[in-house]
């Protein structure tokens, strides 16, 4: 069941993706890369605030629910918590405004920055509402229920993107789609969330969720710190036109952490409720596998993401993004190192050990922190640093990429310290295969002729082709089996799925 629950995971936010490159094309084809640079920086902006939203609370909910906990008496703790932590995030943001307004003297690049800054706020806010029901769900692996509020928000929000970007709306209405559907995704949750019982906030059950969360607030903190820190880094050194390219590339190629977020999301509760039961083989059994199949499938999308990223730019986006390609060629790494990862750092938390996590956070941000400042700008005279090599964007896409390598070598070897998870060697295999798949694709489409990508078509006839070497050399090192094969075809049958849908949305 898990991996079925996996699939409706990847499947709904790979319809997501879609959608979002749909409306990604039509910002590239109808809008300046400094007016998406607008939105990007104020996205970014209070994201850097969104942390006061969540700060292992999160978490922490999961947890408790899955340990079997009074389901009412978390909910109403759950809830009194997110309530307050919405009325912090507002009044910061808006007080860190004025601050820099007011105090420093400062302002923004143009009025707009600062109207798209408030829309995005009020989005921040709506959504740490909205999130007391998904985590709700997530803690009980409700996956349907969880889901089918976030796809609405996603095809709400990208099809007014698609018509405000065709109709030249302007700055200000992309911003309001983001809004628009977290307004859906609010209402759409309530409605499956009506029935659960909420019961009385208790002061011990806060008590037990702040020393779960208290270790992950500062995980919490330099997660938001990690994933926007570059981009207003950017717009200080590079202005909004760069911030556009490089936020709509790092979009093109996050949404392949879809596979991350689908393990997690039930890893973390399995484990807890295995080692609440203290059946550590379990622990080691679920998570190796977990490692062995998301290896399996990642690595060939990496490889030939950076290989073809050039007709990807070109085809999906457009010329003006030209400029991002190395970009491109780059991110999708950090992406990698992120899965791999995920279902180590789902066994230390299930296994109550929110600490190792927030570790591995606090390396990675100053860690990418200290790489941006170095490598983004040309110089920082106000701390005198002076012909730094400026790299802009790239600098943004290598020091992310960096990061996330060295935490995932941290957190494995935490595992294997705790819990003496040794890990699946195939792992290498996988990564070795998919590069000399990759060498392939690269030969045939750069130093030949006989495949030319000009259209979409093209780039999905030699995706498919190079998936169709990667899998057959493991299927005759005897690494992809059939029973692999058999699971997949499984997990992916529509009939069962609907089943499932059906049978969570009834109860």
């Amino acid at each position: 069941m898990i991996a079925r629950k996996s699939v409706l995971i990847i499947g709904t936010h790979l319809l997501s993706g879609i959608l979002g490159y749909a409306g990604l094309k039509f910002i590239a084809l109808y809008m300046d890369p400094w007016e998406y640079g607008v939105v990007g920086f104020a996205f970014g902006f209070v994201s850097l605030f969104s942390f006061l939203g969540n700060i292992g609370f999160h978490s922490a909910h999961v947890k408790r629910v899955s340990e079997g906990k009074n389901l009412a008496t978390c909910i109403g703790t759950f809830a009194a918590i997110k309530t307050t932590l919405a009325g912090i995030l507002a009044g910061s943001v808006i007080s860190s405004i004025a601050i820099w307004k007011y105090v420093m003297g400062r302002g923004f690049e143009s009025p707009l920055h600062e109207q798209a800054i408030y829309l995005m706020l009020a989005y921040y806010v709506l959504d740490t509402l909205t999130l007391t029901m998904t985590y709700t769900f997530i803690s009980k692996k409700e996956i349907a229920k969880s889901e089918i509020p976030i796809f609405s928000y996603n095809l709400v929000r990208i099809s007014s993107t698609i018509v405000v970007a065709y109709s030249g709306m302007g700055i200000l209405a992309l911003a309001y789609t983001y809004l628009l559907g977290e307004i859906v995704h609010f209402v759409l949750a309530f409605i499956l969330f009506r029935k659960y019982p909420v019961g009385k906030p208790s002061k011990n059950y806060l008590k037990s969720y702040i020393s779960f969360a208290f270790p992950l607030a500062i995980a919490s903190v330099s997660a938001v710190v990690m994933t926007n820190i570059d981009k207003v880094i950017i717009q200080l050194f590079w202005g909004s036109k760069q911030v556009g390219e490089y936020f709509a590339v790092y979009n093109l190629s996050r949404f392949l952490i879809l596979f991350a977020n689908a393990v997690g999301m039930l890893l973390f509760p399995t484990i807890s409720e295995h080692f609440a039961n203290n059946n550590l083989d379990a622990i080691r059994d679920i998570t190796t596998r977990a490692e062995r199949y998301l290896s399996m499938i990642i690595f060939p999308i990496i490889i030939l993401m950076a290989v073809l990223a050039s007709p990807i730019i070109f085809i999906l986006l457009s010329a003006k993004y030209a400029a991002a390609l190395p970009v491109l060629q780059i991110v999708p790494f950090f992406i990698l190192f992120a899965i791999m990862l995920k279902p180590y750092e789902s066994q230390l938390s299930g296994m109550n050990m929110p600490k190792l996590v927030r570790n591995r956070m606090v390396l990675m941000v100053i860690m990418n922190i200290i790489i941006n400042l170095l490598l983004i700008p040309t110089d920082i005279r106000s701390i005198g640093l002076y012909n730094l090599p400026g790299l802009g964007a790239t600098g943004a896409a290598i020091g992310t990429v960096v990061s996330y390598f060295v935490a995932f070598i941290y957190i494995r070897y935490t595992a294997f310290r705790v819990a003496k998870i040794k890990g699946n060697y195939k792992v290498i295999l996988h990564g070795i295969v998919a590069s000399l798949m990759g060498i392939v694709v690269y030969y045939l489409t750069e130093y030949t002729h006989y495949f030319t990508i000009t259209r979409w078509y093209h780039l999905v006839i030699i995706s498919l082709f190079g998936l169709a070497i990667y899998y057959g050399i493991l299927y005759l090192l005897r690494e992809f089996k059939k029973e692999d094969f058999d699971l997949f075809v499984d997990t992916l049958n529509i009939k069962k799925m609907y089943s499932y849908i059906k049978e969570e949305i009834k109860k």
